[in-house]
C-alpha cells in the first residue's frame, strides 16, 4: 500500500490487524500475521496517482463490528459511512490516510478458526 507517512500506517494497521513488523527496509515495512499465516501487507512511500482513492480495498469481518469501529476510531480511523448491501452489514471507515476500508459484522459463526 502507497502511503505518504509510512510509519503512521505502521502504527495504524499493525494494531488494526495485530499484525507485527516482519522487515523493515530504509523506507518501506512489510506486515505480518504473527503466526505467520494469511496475507502480508507492504506499506511503502508513494503517492496516489490521479489524488483519488486508494486501489485497496480491504474488507474486516468482525463479531460486533460496531465495537470494533469504536475501537479503530481510537487508532486513528474515521467513519465514512454505513454499508448494508444484499444481507451484509457494517461501515465504510478510512485509514489515516484516507484510504477507505469496511468493517463488516459476521457474527460468532461467521469465522472459521485457522489459527488456534
Amino acid at each position: 500500500m502507497d502511503c505518504a507517512n509510512v510509519e503512521v500506517m505502521v502504527r495504524f494497521w499493525s494494531a488494526a490487524l495485530g499484525y507485527e513488523v516482519d522487515r523493515r527496509d530504509d523506507d518501506a515495512a512489510l506486515l505480518r500475521h504473527p503466526a505467520g499465516a494469511g496475507p502480508k501487507l507492504l506499506l511503502r512511500p508513494g503517492a496516489r496517482r490521479g489524488g483519488g482513492p486508494s486501489r485497496l480495498h480491504l474488507d474486516l469481518y468482525a463479531v460486533d463490528a460496531e465495537r470494533v469501529i469504536g475501537w479503530l476510531s481510537t487508532l486513528g480511523a474515521r467513519r465514512v459511512s454505513r454499508y448494508d448491501d444484499d444481507g451484509e452489514r457494517g461501515y465504510v471507515l478510512s485509514d489515516p490516510e484516507g484510504n477507505e476500508f469496511r468493517v463488516m459484522t459476521a457474527g460468532p459463526a461467521g469465522f472459521a478458526r485457522p489459527y488456534v
